[in-house]
C-alpha cells in the first residue's frame, strides 16, 4: 500500500493500537470506562517484563561504578520515560491547538511517548556500546566458524552489524515466542521507538551503522509501515512522529546526567559541569546545586525540542524529515552539545572504562563461539534427537540458556532460527551474568 506522494502521515493511523498478529485493533475502552487503555497495557508489559529489569545490571556509561547512584540503563530508561512524558505533555497542547477537532485523540499521547522511551534500549547488549562493537568484531573475525555456511546472507548481515535498536525491535514487537520476553506491544508505541526505519541492507545502515530491523522482522515491520500510513511514494518509511521526541528525550538525558555521573566519580571536578548546565538553563542562579541546574537545563532543552518540533511540524507530517531534533537547536544548545561531545572523549578513555571494554570483547567472543558450535551439534542431529543423547559439552553450554523441554520442542528448528535465539539470549545478559556466564564456558570448555 503505497500513499500519493502529497498525503500527509495521519494521526488516526499513526496512533494505532493494533499488535503483530492481529487483523484489526481492538475497540478503545468506552469514555470513562475503568479499563486499561492499549498504550497503558504497553507501559505494564515493559516494567513488568524481564528484558526491562535486566536493564538494572546493563552498564549505561560508567562500568561497575563504586557508588551505586551512578545510572545504570534501567535508570536512563525510567529518566527518559520522565521527560519523554513531559515532553509528551508539551506536544499533546500543541498537536490540540493544530487539530481542535480531534483534541481527544491526543490523550494518549504522552503515555504513548513514556512507552516508546522506557523501551528505547530494552535490546542492548552487555556493556554498553562495547558490547555492540565487540559482538560485531567478533564475528567479524569469526565468520566462518560461526556462520559455517549455514545462514541466510540476510542474517549474515544482521549480526555482522549487530544493533542494539534492531534487537529492541524484535523484543518489543513479537508474540511469538514469550519465553524470549517478546511483548508485542502496540504499533503506536513501536512506531515511537523507531529512530532508524530500515533494514541492515539499507545503504544508510552502512552508513551510519543504525538501523531498527532485522530481516527476522521485515515482514512485521511492513505491517506496521502500512498500518500507520508511513510507507512514502518513493517506497522508504518515513518516521512516527512521535520517534522524534523519544530520541531527543534521550539526547537529553544521556547528556546531561552522564556529566552529572562523571562528576560523582571525581572524572570531572563539579565546577566547569556546572557552569555548563548554567549556559544551557539560561535563567538558573549559580547558588543552586549541580541537580537544580541540572533540571533547569532539562526544562529548557525540553522547550528547545518542542520549538523544533513545531517549527517543522509540516515536514515532519509529509514524512519528509529523517534528522534528529537536536541537530536544529539554537546556538547556545548546540554549543552547550558540542562542548559535552568533547568530554565524552576524556570519559571514553577512562582507564578503568578502557580495561573494561577490552575484556568484554574476550568474554562476549567466548560466550559467542560456545553457544554457536554447540547449536551446530544440536542440528546436526535433528534427524537422530534424543536430548540425553547429545554431546556432554553441547548440553550443558544449552542449560545455560534453555530449559531442554524448549530445546525438545524446538529441535527441528534450523541452525539460522537457533542462532537468533541465542544472540536474544547473549543480548539480554546482564553485565554481571554475562561476566558469570563466560567463567562457566570456560569452565566447560577447558581441557
Amino acid at each position: 500500500m503505497t500513499a500519493p506522494a502529497s498525503e500527509a502521515l495521519q494521526w488516526p493511523r499513526l496512533l494505532s493500537q493494533k499488535r503483530a498478529g492481529q487483523q484489526r485493533p481492538p475497540s478503545p475502552p468506552a469514555p470513562g470506562s475503568a479499563e486499561r487503555s492499549a498504550f497503558e497495557s504497553d507501559y505494564d508489559r515493559v516494567v513488568f517484563s524481564e528484558p526491562f529489569r535486566r536493564l538494572a545490571r546493563k552498564t549505561q556509561v560508567h562500568p561497575l561504578a563504586p557508588n551505586d547512584h551512578i545510572h545504570n540503563r534501567l535508570i536512563h530508561s525510567i529518566e527518559v520515560g520522565s521527560v519523554g512524558r513531559s515532553l509528551g505533555k508539551k506536544v499533546q497542547a500543541f498537536l490540540r491547538r493544530q487539530h481542535p477537532a480531534q483534541a481527544e485523540r491526543f490523550d494518549d499521547v504522552p503515555q504513548i511517548l513514556q512507552v516508546g522511551c522506557l523501551v528505547h534500549d530494552i535490546g542492548n547488549p552487555p556493556f554498553s556500546h562495547a558490547g555492540e562493537y565487540a559482538i560485531r568484531e567478533w564475528l567479524d573475525a569469526h565468520q566462518a566458524l560461526i556462520f559455517a555456511d549455514r545462514v541466510s546472507p540476510r542474517t549474515r548481515a544482521d549480526l555482522l552489524l549487530f544493533e542494539g535498536n534492531a534487537q529492541g525491535f524484535r523484543l518489543a514487537a513479537r508474540h511469538d515466542n514469550p519465553a524470549c520476553g517478546y511483548m508485542r506491544l502496540t504499533y503506536a508505541s513501536l512506531g515511537a521507538m523507531i529512530k532508524y526505519p530500515w533494514t541492515s541492507d539499507d545503504p544508510r545502515a552502512t552508513a551510519k551503522h543504525k538501523f531498527n530491523v532485522f530481516s527476522s522482522e521485515q515482514a512485521l515491520f511492513d505491517d506496521l509501515a502500512d498500518d500507520m500510513g508511513l510507507r512514502r511514494a518513493d517506497n522508504r518509511i518515513a518516521r512516527h512522529p512521535l520517534s522524534f521526541l523519544t530520541e531527543v528525550a534521550d539526547d537529553i538525558c544521556y547528556r546531561m546526567l552522564d556529566m552529572e555521573d562523571a562528576v560523582s566519580m571525581r572524572i570531572f571536578p563539579e565546577r566547569p559541569i556546572k557552569e555548563l548546565f548554567l549556559k544551557l538553563a539560561g535563567n538558573a542562579r549559580p547558588d543552586w546545586s549541580l541537580a537544580q541546574v541540572r533540571g533547569q537545563a532539562i526544562e529548557a532543552l525540553i522547550n528547545e525540542a518542542l520549538r523544533i518540533f513545531a517549527a517543522d511540524y509540516a515536514a515532519i507530517m509529509a514524512g519528509e524529515r529523517e534528522d534528529d531534533l537536536k541537530s536544529a537547536f539554537a546556538d547556545r544548545f548546540r554549543d552547550g552539545f558540542a562542548e559535552i561531545a568533547e568530554l565524552y572523549q576524556e570519559i571514553f578513555s577512562h582507564r578503568a572504562k578502557l580495561g573494561y571494554e577490552l575484556g568484554a570483547y574476550k568474554m562476549i567472543g567466548r560466550i559467542i563461539k560456545a553457544f554457536a558450535l554447540a547449536l551446530q551439534s544440536l542440528c546436526d542431529r535433528r534427524d537422530s534427537f534424543v536430548y540425553r543423547e547429545l554431546p556432554f559439552i553441547t548440553r550443558k553450554c544449552l542449560d545455560l540458556a534453555w530449559d531442554h523441554t524448549y530445546v525438545e520442542q524446538h529441535h527441528q528448528r534450523d541452525y539460522d532460527w537457533w542462532l537468533r535465539q541465542a544472540f536474544d539470549f547473549i543480548a539480554g545478559l546482564t553485565d554481571n551474568y554475562a561476566i558469570r556466564i563466560s567463567s562457566e564456558i570456560e569452565g566447560i570448555l577447558a581441557p
